[in-house]
C-alpha cells in the first residue's frame, strides 16, 4: 500500500511545473526556488 507521502514529491513538482508559465506571464513571482506568490502592486 502506497502512502500519501511517497507520491507527494511528484505532486509538488507537477504543481511547480504548472506555476512556472504563470511566472513568465507576470501573474506570479517566484521569490525563492519553489516559493510562488502574487506580485505586489
Amino acid at each position: 500500500m502506497a502512502t500519501a507521502t511517497s507520491s507527494a514529491p511528484s505532486n509538488v513538482n507537477n504543481v511547480r511545473l504548472k506555476l512556472k508559465p504563470l511566472v513568465e506571464r507576470g501573474i506570479l513571482v517566484e521569490t525563492e526556488q519553489g516559493l510562488f506568490t502574487q506580485p505586489r502592486p
